[in-house]
């Protein structure tokens, strides 16, 4: 089911693009991308404490300890909202000491429109930060589909409404401004109401009080492991989703738009293969527990022989992808020779990638994968602009992240068949 709802996710999603671009046109939709990817960055600077959840509530389901995960859940609550303020003080402070308007080359806003509208969204995602607790809630509970459903579901409301919008308002009253100062509204008010809706259905699901109270010693039972998910969500993220901004700066945000519905086109086998993935987080936490070596060896291959058929299925969507953007897109878009083959082998990579890096973060073994990052993000910078030094344009985003993806396919699979094979040794 967590597949079926990330399709309908992630179909909502194609349609969404294409009425925002109409909407806002192709510099408008660029600006709201930067927008939208500190929403991701928000939702990702939680100090791994959602992450946390996954690993460590299989951990105590197993030893059945329901008061510590009650326990484990109240100071995760208490920890995020300290963290939500600090990001909201945070970004706040970044509209007046940097200029967004030069750095990213944004022609169409004041520099008070480009600070209100960050400012506006960053209150938005701090409060769907803090609701958002419940998908890693649902997935340490073996129930990933309802994390699943909350997406499709906020997705489809956003298209409904984004629908409306482009219906019923005339354009000539609207600047670009208030174009997307309407969009921020929307996306922010619908996350964060069903987000709560979901937040408040777990709770009554598994009947947890959920208490607030303040206990100093409580914030930092997990806070090791924490800082290590965090490192591993803002460095996947920072070399994934900086890609826009990069471009922004060296090109300008109008730039943005081929590379970003290509690669939201690809996005679409990776997250219904993310989401059904998803389970096996803790699924591995408790096989690994019980020291089933065999079955995770199973699991393993039978990964390895279905990944062909993922690698076929990526070929057919890369020979379909110029004839999908035509009747996607209302307006031809020039897309750089090489964009769509490049997207497809990285897509495949990160795939083949996730699978085990779902195994490293459900046993907690984060050591290994934390050092492959960090020497990542040491070289996603440099080699991006060695590749635009060398006039590859928009590809050399992607050109950075294969190299970097090329290494991790080469390692991480390497180390998850070491550590199994010490099991029971």
């Amino acid at each position: 089911m967590s597949g079926f709802y990330k399709g309908i996710s992630g179909i909502s999603l194609f349609l969404t693009i294409r009425l925002l671009i109409d909407y806002l046109g192709n510099e408008g939709y660029g600006i709201w991308v930067l927008l939208f990817t500190v929403f991701q960055l928000v939702l990702l600077m939680d100090f791994g404490v959602q992450s946390t959840l996954k690993t460590q509530i299989p951990v105590l389901v197993h030893e059945n300890k329901r008061e510590k995960i009650s326990a484990l859940i109240n100071s995760t609550y208490r920890t995020s909202i300290l963290i939500a303020v600090l990001i909201l003080i945070s970004f706040s402070s970044i509209c007046f000491f940097i200029d967004l308007k030069s750095s990213f080359n944004i022609s169409l806003l004041s520099d008070f429109e480009i600070n209100s509208l960050l400012l506006i969204n960053i209150v938005f995602f701090c409060l769907t930060f803090i609701a958002n607790i419940h998908k890693s809630l649902y997935v340490a509970f073996l129930k990933g589909k309802y994390a699943e459903q909350s997406i499709a579901i906020n997705q489809l409301l956003f298209l409904g409404l984004t629908s409306l919008i482009v219906i019923f308002s005339n354009p000539s009253f609207l600047n670009n401004y208030n174009k997307l100062l309407l969009v921020s509204i929307i996306n922010g008010g619908t996350s964060l109401l069903v987000n709560l809706y979901y937040t408040i259905r777990f709770f009554k699901l598994e009947k947890i009080v959920l208490s607030l109270k303040s206990r100093i010693n409580s914030i930092d039972t997990h806070f090791k492991m924490g800082i290590k998910f965090m490192i591993i969500q803002i460095g996947f993220l920072f070399i994934f989703s900086s890609d826009s901004y990069i471009i922004s700066n060296i090109l300008n945000p109008s730039e943005i738009v081929a590379y970003e519905v290509i690669n939201k086109l690809f996005q679409f086998p990776f997250m219904i293969l993310f989401a059904a993935l998803s389970p096996l987080w803790s699924m591995f936490a408790m096989h690994y527990l019980e020291k089933k070596k065999e079955k995770l060896y199973k699991d393993f291959k039978k990964f390895n022989k279905f990944f062909i058929v993922i690698v076929i299925g990526l070929l057919i969507l890369y020979t379909l992808t110029p004839f999908i953007v035509s009747i996607w897109l209302k307006e031809n878009i020039a897309i750089p020779e090489h964009l769509i083959l490049l997207t497809t082998i990285v897509t495949a990579l990160k795939i083949y990638v996730s699978f085990y890096t779902f195994f490293l973060n459900g046993i907690g073994k984060l050591n290994f994968y934390i050092t492959i990052l960090i020497i990542s993000l040491i070289l996603k910078i440099p080699l991006t602009y060695y590749f635009v030094d060398l006039n590859f344009g928009i590809n050399s985003v992607l050109l950075s992240s294969l190299v970097i993806v090329l290494i991790w396919t080469l390692l991480i699979p390497y180390k998850c068949y070491k550590i199994t094979e010490s099991l029971n040794k």
